[in-house]
């Protein structure tokens, strides 16, 4: 299993082999990424909470959230599936070509069939069409998602143009909202410059990846796509689970609750996502490693793992020790004294850092590369189901509080039976041996 004895002496070794590793860089070049991914939306919340109102600023998140479904289904868990193939077929070129263009093509089957699917009830639902307008300028993020070969470079391990161009993208987005956005009418616009970084990113990344590094191009038959669909099946339910209590607690919120509570719960949201995002780079950057140490041996992997899990706890706790300690200072200073009821609720969450970053390890470092995605798809499945039926009571009583509360419990929930997963994997594997 995953052993956490750690010696001063191992942590010193560990971050001076790091050092000269291509790990380090990449985990440096994601941090560098997401501190400008997190930083840009922490600078653009306190303007627009100050800007829109609240109505305007809660439909943008609405509409957000359900363009975040359909990005769900158009990466369709390729984001790890094809990091993996990509990682382990790296010295074959032509095996590369077969993935990128397989996957790219994966993509774009479902981008259009999940915006077949939904326009007719952006159209036919009355909700759905007062907000068109901002759900249509919203979209423009899903082209760009599709279009990002994140999990090509991931694969190679060279991510670092990827982060610059994703870093300036985020830029662009913030002088453009800056100047664009300056009354409460501008929330059209407010939606549009904010589905900018996927776009632009998207764009960028497939035009400087033509110049630099070019693909051949390798026509993939209707198989290679349905088993490369197939091949992912299992994670892309694991993030459709995923998404049932992180987009519909925003959602749900609301229809219980009112804007006031859901603008509350929206402020803490942000704020712990913005904290838990700068754990993310480390497991990004390790997935490609823990695939080919995995593919070596399991032992190998774990050990891999709980390296990986052990310094990743130690940024997790710093996190959430600031923002339980300082949450009325955070709220403070990005709402300016006008959502000042969210500070309990940040510090509900204030502890997600530890748990989300727990399971960010067991499920994509290490369920991933073992074989257990239709265990962990089961395991997200029943995460959504408990967070739903705890959030409505909860939510009915307490209101942002209470769905902070079951949001939660089902961050614990589910990295315990996690670990049960793997355990019961592990020594089935050992009894065998013996055996």
């Amino acid at each position: 299993m995953i052993k956490f004895k750690c010696s001063a002496f191992e942590v010193r070794e560990f971050w001076r082999r790091a050092a000269q590793s291509r790990l380090a860089a990449n985990v440096l070049s994601l941090y560098g990424v997401q501190g400008i991914n997190y930083l840009v939306p922490l600078l653009v919340l306190p303007y627009l909470l100050r800007i829109l109102t609240p109505t305007g600023y809660g439909a943008i998140v609405f509409a957000q959230s359900l363009i975040n479904y359909l990005r769900i289904v158009a990466n369709f868990g390729f984001n790890f599936s094809a990091t993996r193939d990509v990682s382990l077929a790296r010295d074959n070129r032509e095996e590369l070509a077969q993935i990128f263009w397989t996957t790219l093509t994966a993509k774009m089957c479902l981008l259009i069939v999940s915006i077949t699917i939904v326009l007719p009830f952006i159209f036919l639902v009355p909700i759905l069409r007062t907000h068109s307008a901002i759900i249509g300028v919203s979209g423009l993020a899903l082209f760009g998602a599709v279009l990002l070969p994140e999990w090509y470079f991931q694969g190679l391990e060279h991510i670092r143009h990827l982060a610059i161009i994703q870093s300036v993208s985020n830029v662009v987005m913030l002088v453009c909202i800056f100047i664009f956005v300056r009354s409460a009418s501008d929330e059209v616009a407010a939606a549009a410059i904010l589905a900018l970084p996927r776009l632009l990113g998207g764009i960028v990344s497939v035009v400087v990846m033509s110049r630099a590094w070019p693909v051949p191009w390798r026509r993939p038959s209707v198989r290679d796509v349905w088993n490369a669909l197939r091949a992912s099946w299992h994670l892309f339910v694991s993030g459709a689970a995923t998404s049932l209590y992180v987009n519909s607690n925003v959602f749900l919120v609301g229809l219980i609750c009112g804007d006031f509570q859901v603008a509350l719960y929206s402020v803490a949201n942000r704020i712990v996502i913005a904290a838990t995002g700068l754990l993310s780079p480390i497991v990004q950057a390790s997935f490609p490693r823990a695939s080919m140490s995995f593919h070596r041996s399991i032992d190998e992997g774990l050990e891999f793992a709980g390296r990986i899990l052990r310094y990743l706890m130690v940024v997790a706790i710093a996190l959430s020790a600031v923002l339980v300690i300082f949450a009325r200072q955070i709220v403070g200073i990005l709402s300016g004294g006008r959502y000042l009821e969210a500070v309990p609720v940040v510090r509900i969450m204030g502890v997600l850092p530890v748990a989300i970053g727990t399971a960010m390890v067991l499920s994509q470092i290490v369920m991933i590369n073992v074989g257990l995605t239709r265990r962990m798809s089961q395991i997200y499945i029943a995460v959504g189901v408990f967070s739903i039926a705890l959030l409505v009571p909860l939510a009915f009583r307490f209101g942002a509080l209470g769905a902070a509360a079951s949001l939660l419990a089902v961050e614990v929930f589910g990295p315990i039976l996690m670990v049960r997963a793997i355990a019961r994997l592990v020594w089935s594997g050992r009894v065998q041996k013996r055996a």
